[in-house]
């Protein structure tokens, strides 16, 4: 009897996923995924190994029997891509964190393990003391190497070491809404430590205000506060220079702005760096008829907005400036910053679009818009003029607001030398 009813439980199975396949069809979701990102995603040619990856999901298709698993091997298969604009959803609970959103450990992966580089600011993970230069070697159980190879469904010897990379930071950030055990290495030993969901503490985040400011001695600081989609930002943010008052020098620091954010909220506030109509970023935009190499290359400008800001300035930029953050950033410079102060950023690719995928009930982000400094650079090629290790050093302390103050301190005294 027993084998009786193992062998009607097979076939059962057998037949509800034969079912199940004909009325989803997954080779032709498959199509459509791979055919939205030809015609519509500027970054394509970019990405290292990609025929390679394609070609390896294509065969776990076997495998999925359903619009959902379709999802979850789908947002594997985009993270070969190293790209955080490149999303794809709906998102459940199950569902990794969208980084850099979620993330507040950047971490390397050296010898199997994780050595953290930086921590977000007033996160979990700096409220529990993680610290640059700790090491972390297990999250949730899983090894490194295994964490890994689960954010990108396959093994680790099939990965670049951006890949690895880019794996471990969504790993650290773990599942959208879910607690974290991490196992640390600090020079006092080993220890396990857990952490709230990264969500929790970016919530949290989000109920000071869309612009912080403060007077640092003659200076005055403003930080975005994550907030870069919310139009109040724009009124809060002239606020916020009124409320400074007089000043000898401004530092605007962008090293919190994840999320992203759109052109209508930036441009106003970049007006008040410029006296006039002024160039801040240049883009390209590709179409289904039109490949973004061939796009003419137009030019996005803001308008002048009072009050003027007509003292030294200084931005500071890093791993958690994102998208509209980083637009900002290389703005800033183009319109005159005497340095930009940081880390590289998030590299968030491009001006992105939602495009629905009707064969599996999806829907995908991408970049069509090629974005670049108005250098000519490409966006995601800007890096800060005075490169910083991270927000904090293995002590907590905020070194590249520090670095900040000193340089601006020095110019407005007539030491231009020292801005380098």
């Amino acid at each position: 009897m027993k084998t009786v009813h193992a062998w009607c439980f097979g076939f059962a199975l057998f037949s509800t996923n034969a079912a199940l396949a004909k009325t989803f069809d997954v080779n032709g979701a498959w199509k459509q995924l791979n055919t939205v990102l030809a015609t519509h995603y500027a970054y394509l040619g970019d990405a290292e190994n990609h025929q390679a990856v394609e070609q390896a999901f294509r065969k776990k298709l076997n495998g999925v029997y359903n619009k959902q698993d379709f999802i979850d091997l789908s947002q594997s298969y985009l993270r070969h891509f190293t790209d955080p604009h490149l999303n794809l959803g709906p998102l459940n609970e199950d569902d990794y964190i969208v980084y850099p959103t979620g993330a507040d450990i950047f971490a390397v992966f050296e010898e199997n393990i994780a050595v953290v580089l930086d921590v977000k600011r007033d996160s979990a993970a700096d409220i529990e003391g993680i610290r640059p230069g700790n090491k972390i070697s297990t999250v949730n159980g899983q090894s490194i190497v295994s964490a890994i190879e689960d954010v990108m469904q396959v093994e680790l010897s099939r990965l670049t070491d951006a890949q690895k990379n880019y794996a471990l930071n969504i790993a650290l950030g773990g599942k959208r809404y879910q607690p974290r055990r991490f196992k640390l290495i600090t020079k006092q030993g080993t220890s396990e430590m857990q952490l709230p969901a990264s969500y929790d503490a970016i919530n949290a985040l989000s109920k000071g205000g869309t612009v912080l400011y403060k007077k640092i001695e003659e200076l005055g600081y403003i930080r975005f506060n994550n907030a870069m989609g919310n139009s109040n930002t724009v009124a809060d943010f002239k606020a916020a220079l009124q409320a400074l008052g007089q000043v000898q020098g401004y530092i605007i620091d962008l090293r919190n702005t994840p999320s992203g954010g759109n052109t209508g909220v930036a441009e106003p506030i970049l007006g008040h760096f410029s006296t006039t109509a002024a160039a801040y970023q240049k883009h390209r935009i590709q179409t289904p008829t039109i490949h973004y190499q061939r796009a003419q290359v137009e030019t996005a400008n803001t308008q002048p907005a009072q009050p003027s800001i007509q003292i030294p300035f200084i931005a500071l930029a890093g791993r958690w400036t994102g998208s509209i953050g980083e637009g900002m950033t290389i703005g800033l410079d183009a319109l005159g910053a005497i340095a930009v102060v940081g880390t590289p950023m998030a590299d968030l690719l491009g001006g992105i679009k939602r495009l629905p995928l009707d064969k599996s009930d999806a829907w995908i982000e991408l970049g069509f818009e090629r974005l670049y400094h108005v250098d000519g650079r490409y966006r995601e090629d800007f890096e800060p003029t005075v490169i910083m290790p991270g927000d904090m050093d293995e002590n907590g302390n905020d070194v590249t607001l520090e670095r900040a103050v000193f340089l601006l301190k020095q110019h407005i005294d007539g030491k231009r030398e020292v801005i380098n």
